[in-house]
């Protein structure tokens, strides 16, 4: 079956099923049914949320190889916030950094960040000589700078390490890059664990050298068992997470020596290390899932609400969280 006689079957279950259970939200989080849902025939009409899990250019993050790949980016951009983004009744955003950024003027907007999942009892005490790092080898998590970093921090602090969790294309890249850079008893490659949690709490600080992020969970997840954070200011995310100074650094993009320096300065200093992670664990505690759900539950029933007072359609809610 082709791509577009699956999509008109994708819309045609979707929309029997949505007339079987009357709903009355509908959120689309940005896969195939982002374009499909304002299309739906469905009575009575939902309320019609998007929620975004990538800032709003996040097509144009990743990498452009051709025209052709830059004209895909331009089409879906134009597609998206020029006609089908308008179509919903609401838009819901991770960050305040996105909105600030790219939603001026748009009324109905709000942002509610996703929760952490998942809680692990045990907390990182700080004193273990390592770093770690959790993510996809790919292109977007930039572990090639990251590398660099720890290139320079083991000049000074030979007898650290950095731990690197997570499977990708670019694996056998890394681990060459890696050992080029004389950097094989520093720096490893672990793979893939469902344990990132507890991996997470046997080390002393959590780096994240991204490109370009939605809202990077696995940051808050670190700071959950305890970690200070040493991040680039990519957008989005980490901006809205940490608290330069107090629970972490924020790095200019690409300042891959003052990102060293930050990183020597936590090695160097112990008891910095353990005030910062404590400030991190109480600061993740925003993210929990008894904090977040509320912000949708509020969310929810003054959409509601303002449909039963105007039951026009068109609603233009100006969100509170």
């Amino acid at each position: 079956m082709g791509f577009l006689k699956k999509k008109r079957l994708h819309k045609k279950l979707l929309e029997r099923y949505l007339n079987d259970i009357k709903p009355d939200v509908v959120i689309a989080v940005g896969g195939c049914e982002k374009g499909v849902v304002p299309l739906l025939k469905v009575y009575p009409k939902p309320v019609l949320i998007r929620e975004l899990h990538l800032e709003r250019h996040y097509r144009f993050r990743k990498q452009i190889k051709n025209i052709k790949e830059w004209l895909y980016a331009w089409g879906g951009d134009q597609y998206d916030y020029h006609w089908a983004m308008k179509k919903y009744d609401h838009i819901v955003l991770l960050t305040h950094e996105d909105r600030q950024r790219y939603w001026q003027g748009w009324k109905n907007v709000s942002v509610i960040p996703n929760p952490i999942m998942s809680q692990f009892e045990r907390k990182s005490n700080c004193d273990v000589k390592k770093a770690i790092a959790v993510g996809r080898l790919t292109h977007q998590k930039n572990f090639s700078s990251l590398i660099r970093i720890w290139g320079k921090v083991a000049v000074h602090h030979p007898d650290w390490q950095l731990e690197i969790w997570g499977e990708g294309e670019l694996q056998r890249a890394i681990q060459q890059q890696i050992e080029e850079a004389g950097l094989e008893d520093g720096i490893f490659l672990r793979g893939y664990t469902s344990e990132a949690l507890q991996k997470m709490s046997q080390a002393s600080m959590y780096l994240l050298s991204s490109y370009y992020e939605g809202l990077p969970l696995v940051m808050i997840e670190a700071m959950s068992v305890g970690l200070p954070v040493v991040s680039f200011m990519c957008p989005t995310g980490p901006q809205d997470i940490l608290d330069d100074g107090r629970t972490g650094y924020l790095v200019p993009v690409g300042d891959e020596n003052v990102f060293a320096e930050k990183v020597c300065r936590l090695i160097e200093d112990e008891s910095l290390r353990k005030t910062m992670g404590q400030a991190a664990l109480e600061e993740s505690r925003k993210y929990r899932v008894d904090a977040i759900m509320p912000l949708w539950m509020n969310l929810f029933q003054d959409l509601l609400d303002k449909k039963k007072n105007n039951n026009r359609g068109g609603i233009r809610y100006e969100g509170r969280a």
